[in-house]
């Protein structure tokens, strides 16, 4: 019987957990470069307790995995938005300085002079720190991540590097996601620079989540629900049978 319910219990949290991550799925379906993130993976969970150590159930755990298939490209023709492509990633540095990854590429000037992606993280250079951009610049990227400026006004007529951003080539089963929505390798470990960057410039990655399929499991999660409530039910209406077959033997 506990058995029974422990399956029901579980299952009930698993779903609340993957409505979750179709909400946010939902919510960022306009997002630049958002990855959706896996549904769940399965584990072995052993009951403690008196008797044999053999009473072993499967859980299933929401993941944090991330899907790092390629969202829709999208040329806008700006020089500050950049997209990649296959498995790298662009690094950033976060508010404590910590380095993370993302994959957006709506890049603009901060009015510190640093170069910052959308979501406000710095933007990392190959050498690690962030990227400063001289004032009254004309910049643009170049294909292998490159940062060029040029004065505006000024006597220079070429554009000049400045910085270079750091890309990495991630290996798509560790990449995780973060709770502030940036990514991170499992093992905590940098990523490796790529050594081919392949950045394209005038051009952002659209979302790889989709609204349909996303409204398609939405459902699918509420009726998995009500069948685990019914699951409970029963259960409970079992235990209710047994007592009542036990005070009539008594």
């Amino acid at each position: 019987m506990d058995r029974l319910i422990f399956t029901s219990l579980s299952g009930q949290k698993f779903i609340d957990q993957r409505v979750q991550q179709i909400s946010n799925e939902i919510a960022n379906v306009s997002t630049v470069g958002f990855k959706r993130a896996y549904a769940a993976a399965t584990e072995a969970y052993r009951y403690d307790g008196d008797g044999f150590q053999s009473r072993f159930v499967s859980v299933v755990k929401p993941s944090t995995n991330v899907d790092m298939t390629a969202g829709p490209m999208m040329t806008t023709g700006r020089a500050l938005d950049v997209a990649l492509t296959g498995n790298q990633l662009f690094a950033v540095l976060t508010e404590k300085g910590e380095l993370a990854y993302t994959r957006r590429g709506d890049l603009s000037v901060a009015a510190d002079g640093t170069l910052r992606v959308g979501s406000g993280e710095q933007m990392a250079s190959d050498a690690g720190g962030p990227i400063n951009v001289p004032d009254l610049s004309e910049i643009k990227i170049g294909p292998d991540g490159t940062v060029f400026a040029k004065q505006v006004g000024g006597d220079a007529v070429v554009f000049q590097p400045i910085a270079r951003l750091q890309v990495v080539e991630a290996d798509p089963t560790q990449v995780t996601l973060r709770t502030d929505g940036l990514y991170d390798a499992q093992n905590r470990q940098a990523f490796p620079l790529a050594e081919t960057p392949a950045v394209a410039s005038g051009a952002l990655e659209g979302s790889n989540a989709n609204l349909f399929s996303s409204l398609v499991d939405m459902i699918s999660m509420s009726r998995r629900y009500e069948m685990q409530v019914k699951v409970l039910k029963q259960a409970s209406d079992l235990a209710e049978r047994s007592h009542s077959l036990a005070r009539i033997n008594q």
